[in-house]
């Protein structure tokens, strides 16, 4: 099999994936009742998301004036993904989903409330935020398989590619709105009222959980023999799938150096831009609208766009537009180009976890959703660590242009493996 010969429109048809071509059919999976509460939901709370991420960043830059222990935090909020969701995604093909999703979303509201209350009470050491980032990082280990494969349960494979985009474009839209809330916030209340943002958008995940209603065998759980061959079984099948491997091994590339580009830009934008707490989440804003902006052309252009070319053309223009944004010292010029980063790694993130949920047989979605979130997690922790150590010997914009470099090398060595 070609490495660039992947899931064409035949194959689409064959599983059901009737494509969702063109602008007018951007919003097709919305058709179900059930998606439109668990993406209402989901917005509000991905609005309190970004605006928590936004102040952790900011927060933790402020108390430690470290690039260091900035890279850090963000490191602890990914390691408890590369640890556990090898496992959840086992767990997401064995109990109800659902349940799933109810457990994390309490547990993330109580984790964001108790820090709200920390901070209402005056400023916290940097360990408290380290503790909560792993908190956090918990939940997502648990939620990210969960979430991502109880899509195909609500609106079936017809709109799966276009339910997956409307999902990216959701969240990054989101990353929109609450860095924006956040830097306002920040700069005119404080840090605080991030995270009591982000503890209250958690109802409107727990008010659409409610409203879903799911046929009764979606409740009923699998009797597995769950050990360590049941849980590893996904490994095994991108053997037999090399389309679904070069896009997992070209995760395992982004993650460790492109997505982890968010740890440092709270410090790029203070060392280099000499922006304030405003101004850092209005750039990130239009790092997010780029980002949604991918989103929404993948919506528009359904099962035909998810093909391995575009995956290496969406690290392409992330790889290029974050190496010149390491360069820029005037914040117009800057978010151009974080706009352009937005869209290329977004564009990367949408195809990529398509090709991977329209792929995976039914009995093993969970687990390749977890493989797929255990490149990404596994990467976010040591991307952020070599990211955060090398800008406190260098600088801020010197690190995101290394990963940049990383990307773009790291692109053209799966390409070459795989081809040959």
């Amino acid at each position: 099999m070609n490495a660039n010969k992947t899931f064409d429109q035949s194959e689409a048809v064959s599983e059901g994936l009737v494509p969702a071509k063109g602008w007018h059919k951007i919003f097709s999976a919305l058709h179900s009742p059930n998606y439109r509460y668990f993406y209402i939901g989901q917005t509000v709370s991905l609005i309190g998301t970004w605006t928590r991420t936004a102040a952790l960043g900011w927060v933790a830059f402020q108390v430690t004036h470290s690039e260091f222990l900035l890279g850090i935090v963000f490191m602890l909020n990914a390691l408890p993904i590369l640890i556990f969701v090898t496992y959840s995604g086992s767990l997401a093909d064995r109990v109800p989903k659902i349940k799933i999703f109810t457990f994390t979303s309490w547990f993330s509201l109580l984790s964001s409330l108790a820090l709200a209350v920390m901070l209402f009470r005056g400023p916290v050491h940097i360990a408290y935020l380290m503790i909560f980032s792993v908190l956090w990082g918990t939940a997502t280990a648990f939620e990210m398989p969960a979430r991502q494969t109880l899509m195909v349960e609500l609106v079936g494979k017809k709109d799966l590619v276009n339910a997956i985009a409307l999902n990216s474009a959701m969240v990054n839209s989101t990353r929109v709105i609450g860095p924006a809330i956040g830097g306002l916030l920040l700069a005119s209340f404080g840090s605080a009222w991030c995270f009591l943002v982000d503890a209250l958008s958690y109802l409107g995940v727990l008010f659409a959980i409610y409203k879903i209603n799911l046929p009764p065998s979606h409740y009923q759980p699998r009797v597995v023999k769950a050990d360590w061959k049941y849980t590893l079984e996904g490994f095994k099948y991108l053997r037999t799938n090399k389309t679904m491997a070069i896009a997992i091994s070209l995760l395992a590339v982004m993650g460790t150096g492109g997505w982890a580009y968010q740890s440092q830009l709270s410090a790029f934008v203070v060392t280099q831009l000499g922006m304030d707490a405003q101004g850092y989440g209005w750039l990130l804003a239009l790092n997010g609208l780029g980002a949604c902006t991918a989103a929404l052309f993948v919506a528009s252009q359904g099962a035909n766009i998810v093909k391995v070319p575009t995956l290496f053309f969406g690290a392409g223009i992330y790889s290029v537009f974050i190496i010149l944004f390491g360069f820029m010292h005037h914040p117009i010029g800057a978010a151009f180009l974080l706009f352009f980063s937005g869209f290329g790694i977004i564009l990367f993130f949408s195809i990529g976890n398509s090709i991977v949920q329209t792929q995976s047989p039914d009995h093993l979605r969970g687990r390749l959703m977890g493989i797929w979130a255990l490149m990404f997690g596994g990467g976010m922790p040591v991307g952020s660590f070599w990211m955060g150590l090398l800008a406190s010997h260098t600088s801020a914009g010197f690190s995101l242009q290394m990963g940049g470099l990383f990307c773009a090398a790291g692109a053209a060595v799966v390409y070459w493996l795989f081809k040959k």
